[in-house]
Order: C-alpha cells, then sequence, then structure tokens
C-alpha cells in the first residue's frame, strides 16, 4: 500500500526550488529592531542588539517574559495572538503610529513568519525583514507540502502518511507511530505535545476523537518514530545569504523539553558534523534562503541515516549560542538586511548552551528512567558552558524567570 497524500490545491503545490530570493527594497537606514517575543530567545536578542547600540523594542502575545526582566528592556507592546487576523494590521498601525517604519523585523516564532510570509509585499515596504514570501515559506510552514517536496528533492526524511479521512490508517508505518501537526496553528489550541505516538487503530481512534476532535484531519500527518536519544539529534544554525552560510555552525541537541518529542533544546553543543552541514546547505540552496534559520536533522540509531526533520526560519531557541562560535548573529542580521556585505566566519567549535529551568526537569525524567547517569550530567555542565538566561551583566531575567514557571506552563505547557 502507498503513502496517501491529500490533493494538492494551488497554493499547496509551489515548489521550495522555484521560491525567489528574499531582497530588501533600498529605503532609509535601518534605524532599530522590532523584536517579536519575549521569552528567553528575545532575552538573547536584546542583550546582543542592545550590546552594538541597536535601539529595540519587545512586541509580544503574552504579557510576561524573561526579556522583559533585562536592563536592556526597552518598550513593550502586547499584541493580538499571532494566529489572529488582528495581529498584522496592528503590527502595521503601531509602526506607523509610533515611528517604527523601516525598523527590521526579526521573528521568535513560526507564526509571526506566517504573518510577515502572508503579507510579504507590504512587510517589505513598511519594515525591513529577511526571509520568503508564502509561494516559498509555505513549504516550510506546511509539514505535509513540505513531506511530498523532500521526496520530490531526495531529501531523507522521515517515512510518513497523509491521512484525507479521519479513518484512513497508515498500515504502511510500523507501531508505534506519531501523530503530529502539518502545521499548529489549529492544533496548539487543543494540544501543548509536540508529537503523540499511538500502538494501535483503537489508539488513534481514540486521540482523534477526543484530544483532536476540533482539528482537521488535513491538518495532521503520521509518522514513523526515528530511533535514537539526544546523541542522534542535530541541527545547522546561522546567517544565509541565497542559501551560502555567513556564519554558521553544526549543533547536536543533546537534551530536549520534553525528553521524547521535544518542543525545545534544553542542552546542545556546537560540534562540527560534514554530513549534517552538507545536506543542510542542499536544503537551503534549493530555498535560495536569505537570513537566519535552523535546519533540523536527527540520524536513525538502527540504520545510520540522517533524516530531515524541519527548517526554522527566523531565529531559534538556543541562537545565543552563537556568541562563542561565530559572533553576533543579530548584529550581523542588521548589517544583512540593509544589504551590506558580510565576510563568511569560520566556527570555532567547543562551545555549549543550557537552558538550567527546563533542563533540569529533563534530566531527573532521564536519570529516572536509566538514560543519564549522575556523573556524566556534572560532566556536562563543566567548561565552557553557557547559560540561556545567566548574564553576569544582567542577572536579574535568570532568578526572575522562576516566578514566571506557572504563567509560562499555562500559556506555553512548560
Amino acid at each position: 500500500m502507498t503513502e496517501r497524500t491529500a490533493p494538492a490545491s494551488n497554493s499547496d503545490s509551489a515548489d521550495l526550488q522555484a521560491a525567489p530570493r528574499s531582497e530588501t527594497p533600498a529605503a532609509a537606514p535601518v534605524r532599530g529592531a522590532i523584536i517579536l517575543g519575549v521569552e528567553y530567545q528575545a532575552l538573547g536578542l536584546l542583550r546582543q542588539l542592545r550590546e552594538t547600540g541597536t535601539p529595540c523594542v519587545l512586541v509580544d502575545q503574552d504579557r510576561w517574559g524573561a526579556a522583559l526582566f533585562s536592563k536592556y528592556r526597552a518598550e513593550h507592546y502586547q499584541s493580538p495572538a499571532y494566529i489572529s487576523e488582528q495581529f498584522w494590521p496592528w503590527l502595521v498601525n503601531l509602526a506607523k503610529t509610533k515611528g517604527y517604519e523601516g525598523w527590521a523585523l526579526i521573528p521568535t516564532d513560526d507564526e509571526q513568519v506566517r504573518q510577515i510570509a502572508l503579507h510579504w509585499e507590504e512587510a517589505r515596504s513598511v519594515f525591513s525583514v529577511l526571509g520568503m514570501p508564502w509561494e516559498g515559506y509555505q513549504v516550510i510552514y506546511n509539514k505535509r507540502i513540505n513531506y511530498e517536496w523532500c521526496l520530490r528533492n531526495g531529501i531523507p526524511t522521515p517515512r510518513s502518511y497523509l491521512p484525507i479521512r479521519r479513518d484512513d490508517y497508515p498500515e504502511q508505518l510500523a507501531t508505534p507511530f506519531i501523530v503530529k501537526p502539518a502545521f499548529r496553528q489549529t492544533y496548539s489550541s487543543y494540544c501543548k505535545a509536540k508529537a503523540i505516538p499511538v500502538k494501535s487503530r483503537a489508539e488513534l481512534e481514540n486521540v482523534l476523537n477526543t484530544t483532536l476532535k476540533c482539528v482537521p484531519i488535513e491538518e495532521l500527518l503520521y509518522q514513523e518514530i526515528i530511533s535514537g536519544s539526544g546523541e542522534n539529534q542535530w541541527s545547522y544554525a546561522g546567517l544565509f545569504e541565497a542559501g551560502r552560510p555567513i556564519a554558521a555552525f553544526t549543533a547536536r541537541r543533546r537534551r530536549q523539553h520534553p525528553p521524547d518529542f521535544g518542543r525545545a533544546s534544553t542542552y546542545v553543543e556546537a560540534i562540527h558534523e560534514p554530513e549534517v552541514e552538507k545536506q543542510s546547505l542542499r536544503v537551503l540552496s534549493l530555498l535560495n534562503y536569505t537570513g537566519l534559520a535552523e535546519v533540523e536533522w536527527k540520524r536513525d540509531s538502527r540504520t545510520g541515516e540522517l533524516k530531515f526533520l524541519e527548517v526554522n526560519a527566523r531565529s531559534w531557541g538556543w541562537h545565543s549560542l552563537s556568541t562563542k562560535v561565530v559572533g553576533n548573529l543579530p548584529a550581523m542580521f542588521m548589517k544583512q538586511v540593509t544589504g551590506q556585505h558580510l565576510p563568511t566566519v569560520t566556527p570555532k567549535y567547543g562551545h555549549r548552551w543550557v537552558k538550567h529551568i527546563t533542563d533540569l526537569p529533563v534530566v531527573v525524567d532521564m536519570m529516572r528512567r536509566g538514560d543519564l547517569r549522575f556523573k556524566d550530567y556534572i560532566q556536562s555542565l563543566r567548561g565552557a558552558v553557557m547559560g540561556c538566561e545567566w548574564a553576569g551583566n544582567d542577572p536579574v531575567p535568570f532568578f526572575l524567570q522562576f516566578l514566571l514557571v506557572t504563567y509560562l506552563m499555562k500559556k506555553r505547557g512548560y
């Protein structure tokens, strides 16, 4: 039995090979940066940009986040939900009424990128942006379309099944397999888990009729589980110009939260992995991608094959590790968005990154399951390790983040 796929619509048939290169039109010099977020990703961006003297403002759908406690904190505006139709006109109106026209937009969330891509021409006229319009970005955003694109372009990817009806069952996938969203726009309203493992037809029916009852079947896909632990999770991330690296490096995402199907990395090592770099550059070259991006992979421990997971066409969670490996990426981004030439940076490997507040629960769970020894955990914190929220010259966000745990559990599920 062959994989069943949803019929392609006009919007779904775009091929990333044809995605046009994104270019920022000639405009007044970029005066500052609008950071879309207030959580730890935004904190890292804020620190790096403010240290170079770049004016910044923070925009987020949530009221609280670690970046708001930084000594570098500037104006903060609470927006409508990213997924809502009100978000984009609200953001444009903010820029025009507050004098932020021409400022660089730096997204930290896929839904923010979706809004920019959908309103690409207006985004380029009001703001300074990098990335790609919806015709190309939808293939990154929608995992069902992305799966078919990978098959067409010979990119190794986990075997998947694209259901058309709710009673479809993937006979060709070994159990257990996972149910995951093609995109999180509707899914995230009903489920915080990145993926749901099921072991049988009965379990699948139960998930579809309970947790995912209100999620359309065309917004889901079923996928094989790739065997392997954190040793097998890899990324290639940095700043790119038309698919070529300006400042990029490979990293192993050794620990993540939750441990099995993580929404976010909690411990990352900058280690050179040539195959990850080569395969990632092929993906980014096909995209003709310009801007900040992270390409995620996992190596199947059974076969040794590297399999593509996704592209995050934005700033990613552990981006601050780049300061030790390739330099100040947000500052480079600000130069790139104005069309300045940037020399290629050679990575300096060996540094590590940890997000203590979410890594500790992961470590406890891994120890309980016998997947991590205490002495190995202690060893992982020695040497060239930088903390996610901690900074000696800006310590308050590290301590006050603990007061936000209950709020973040409610808002984001962690």
